[in-house]
């Protein structure tokens, strides 16, 4: 019998089952949401999201190697931020859909502040244009 040829689209379909995989843990948005605004270092990211230091660094590591945060070392210290990326911006319209699917028309509830568009919040006109 031969190959289907969704056969060989087999491997495309594994790797972005692992990166949505990757956004299912609410760990990792809670990280993602710590760094969406600045950089910031893992002593403030624990505290921002009051987890422990080995299970904040295992969950920047993943979103690290996935191109969703950027790192730089200063001395000791390690700063992450949000990378700028397809990734991100895909994200952001995953976010703002499930928002909206979520939230009444006429409740007077937005996506925003504190939402989950603001996990991955929207460029102003003026990055967009850089």
């Amino acid at each position: 019998m031969s190959p289907s040829p969704s056969d060989a689209l087999l491997p495309m379909y594994e790797s972005v089952a692992r990166y949505f995989s990757l956004l299912g843990e609410p760990t990792r948005l809670r990280i993602l949401h710590a760094v969406c605004d600045e950089e910031r270092c893992v002593n403030d990211i624990m505290q921002i999201t009051g987890l422990e230091q080995p299970n904040v660094s295992r969950h920047l590591a993943r979103l690290h190697q996935a191109g969703l945060l950027e790192r730089r070392r200063d001395g000791s210290r390690v700063f992450y931020r949000a990378a700028r990326s397809p990734q991100w911006d895909l994200c952001r319209l995953i976010a703002q859909q499930v928002c909206r699917a979520q939230v009444r028309p006429g409740s007077g509830q937005g996506c925003t502040a504190g939402g989950l568009e603001s996990v991955f919040p929207v460029e102003s006109k003026e990055e967009a244009s850089v």
